[in-house]
């Protein structure tokens, strides 16, 4: 059994040690990002853009003019808009959706996305500006591969600007 002191005690050395220690240089900043792959690309998202990372739920297809739209799903209590992510790059599909990467205020979107491959944390100096592109934000280097990195503001606006600008039924 814990003694309860001693325990106590030691969480708040840790939690005082915390603050004593002096704070972290800049140069050890890295940048977080999901591989995933959009279609048959391997493509990044900056976590800071997403509101989560979800594995793909039964999607409803619905109505639509815009190919890109799958359909609705049911994510935290909430229907959702779920858009493929490659249709939106302008890229055919590569499978079924296995991933929703929720973005927008509220995670009122859901961007699908074929492979999770995981979580990277890079330093800022294997990063380039975009290298042109649709909705890329920037490139992530490793070797001689290049991993576009997506803009999910960008592909947000992409819908927003286009679902605004459809003529009314």
């Amino acid at each position: 059994m814990i003694d309860d002191r001693n325990h106590a005690a030691a969480l708040r050395e840790a939690f005082d040690r915390g603050f004593a220690e002096p704070p972290r240089a800049a140069g050890d900043d890295r940048v977080a990002l999901l591989a995933l792959v959009a279609g048959q690309e391997q493509v990044a998202v900056r976590v800071l853009e997403a509101a989560g990372l979800l594995p793909a739920r039964p999607i409803v297809a619905v109505p639509s003019r815009r190919p890109e739209l799958l359909g609705v799903a049911g994510v935290r209590g909430a229907v959702v808009p779920i858009w493929s992510a490659a249709r939106l790059l302008g890229r055919a599909d590569g499978g079924p959706p296995a991933w929703i990467v929720l973005a927008g205020a509220g995670e009122r979107v859901g961007l699908a996305f074929e492979a999770f491959e995981g979580h990277l944390l890079v330093a800022p100096s294997v990063l380039a500006a975009a290298p042109g592109g649709s909705h890329v934000a920037g490139a992530l280097h490793a070797g001689d591969a290049v991993r576009p990195i997506l803009s999910v503001p960008s592909l947000l606006a992409a819908i927003t600007r286009t679902r605004d600008s459809e003529p009314p039924r």
